[in-house]
């Protein structure tokens, strides 16, 4: 009786010194030294968690199928995609019924846009500075970096193997749509995203001025998840502008203002 519950005690100071240990590791600068290693595992759990969080946040709100509407969305994905080499093929952009104002990158190249950011914007131009923003965390692989430095790979991945309680998929995705990025990292979603949509001749001024309203003393913060969620300085208007530079560039109109037009009444009856 003794030797088993020694042997027991001998296997649970294996697994937790184990998965101590695994804690420890700086598996982001593993990664980023070899990417092998990153493609190989990292990538698995990545694809797992995209699904699993997929599901939780569809659960919760549904999505939007409107022809019109998702066609419009994807209009202006791909007028920036194309326009900066990104590669469409694993991009997924869902267009969610909420009256939450955020949009935000989960893990495997997934987009999420809230109905209620496209309620709050007033033109196609700001819409396509979110979505610029976004498509930066997700080209510069923010989501599972962040994930990996908050949570630990070995949290992750007793998480997609089941070992841990299903509420911690709803958790994750509260980090991912919440407070995921560090300063750092949302500055250069920031300028890499302003870069995304001049370089797609979409004027990011619009994007500025709607920063510059929800940034207004007068707004309720807590009406404004997206900003509220993206650390930066209260001067962030100008921060942009100041970024977006005095170069003339000959911006293009994104869709026709009768498109969206249409697009916002769909929106708005969601």
């Amino acid at each position: 009786m003794n030797k088993v519950i020694s042997r027991g005690t001998i296997l649970l100071c294996v697994f937790f010194g184990g998965w101590f240990l695994l804690q420890q590791v700086n598996w982001l600068g593993i990664f980023k030294i070899n990417p092998l290693i990153r493609n190989e595992y990292v990538k698995k759990i990545e694809v797992k968690l995209g699904e699993m969080m997929f599901e939780d946040f569809t659960s919760r709100n549904s999505v939007v199928d409107d022809s019109l509407a998702v066609a419009t969305i994807d209009s202006m994905v791909t007028k920036i995609c194309d326009a900066n080499n990104i590669d469409q093929k694993e991009l997924k952009v869902y267009l969610l019924d909420s009256e939450e104002i955020n949009a935000f990158a989960l893990p495997n190249h997934q987009l999420m846009i809230y109905t209620g950011l496209v309620k709050k914007t007033s033109s196609p131009e700001a819409l396509c500075g979110v979505i610029g923003h976004e498509l930066a965390h997700i080209e510069k692989d923010h989501v599972m970096q962040s994930l990996v430095r908050e949570l630990g790979i070995g949290t992750l991945f007793a998480i997609i193997s089941g070992r841990s309680d299903l509420s911690m998929i709803t958790e994750v995705g509260r980090i991912v749509s919440s407070s995921a990025f560090n300063r750092n990292m949302e500055k250069e979603a920031d300028l890499v995203g302003l870069t995304y949509i001049q370089n797609a001749k979409i004027d990011p001024k619009p994007f500025a001025e709607f920063i510059g309203v929800i940034d207004d003393k007068n707004t309720p913060p807590s009406a404004f998840k997206w900003v509220s969620t993206h650390p930066f300085p209260k001067d962030r208007k100008e921060y942009l502008l100041q970024n977006i530079g005095k170069q003339r560039t000959n911006y293009k109109p994104v869709i026709s203002s009768s498109t969206w037009e249409t697009f916002k009444e769909i929106i708005e009856e969601e």
